[in-house]
This record gives structure tokens, sequence and C-alpha cells, in this order.
């Protein structure tokens, strides 16, 4: 059975959050009084934000190779986490991926066709 959703969508949000964080001029650095140019947090940071972001990305994937509807909840509860830690510096661009991850767990998978059985994965 492919991955939920949501779960996708939520691992994309991250990916588009952490590519976000590392590459768009989220910095301003002003030599002089007109010239003034943005970096990016990988330019001004260094390669450890790499840790950083990576982290969201990888609780994000989790529940993807994970399909068990527990494993969507406590990839939620842990992204909400990040995010409130980190809301000051890159915990704001992960709450897209936090929303879509919850919305995964509150979410039922369908019971395959043909089987009887009423199974909550």
């Amino acid at each position: 059975m492919a991955a939920p959703r949501f779960s996708l969508l939520a691992f994309a949000a991250a990916v588009a959050g952490a590519l976000i964080v590392l590459f768009a001029p989220l910095y301003t650095s002003c030599g002089s009084v007109t010239a003034c140019h943005g970096d990016s947090a990988l330019t001004v940071n260094g390669r450890w934000i790499l840790v950083v972001v990576s982290v969201p990305v990888a609780l994000a994937l989790v529940p993807v190779l994970i399909q068990y509807r527990v494993a969507r909840a406590i990839a939620a509860a842990m992204l909400w986490i990040g995010c409130v830690v980190a809301l000051l510096s890159v915990g704001i661009f992960f709450v897209p991926a936090a929303i879509l991850m919850t919305i995964a767990a509150t979410r039922r998978d369908p019971v395959p066709e043909g089987d009887g059985s009423i199974v909550d994965r």
C-alpha cells in the first residue's frame, strides 16, 4: 500500500522548508549605505546548518517509510515541538510540514479492498 497522501505532502513540505532555509537570501548584509545584499543560511552559518534542517526532514520521512498511524502521530508531535523550539530561527519554515503531518495523523487509512477485517493502521 502506498504511503498516505498527507504524509507524502508533509515530507515534501519539509524538504521545501529545508531548501528555503538553505538557499533563500534570508540574511541581509550591508557593506555601505547603498550596497546591501542577501545571503543564505548556508553561506552565513556554514555546513552545520545541514544538520539542523535535516532533522525535520528525517522526522517527516519516517511515516512515509513506516506506514502506521502511530508513526504519523509521533512525527507530528515531534515536528510541532521542533517548530516551537526553533520558532525564532528556522522553525517557522517547517510549520506547513507539521500541519500536514497532523492531518495525516488524524486521518484513518482505508481498509484494503477484499479484506473484511477492520484494521487501524
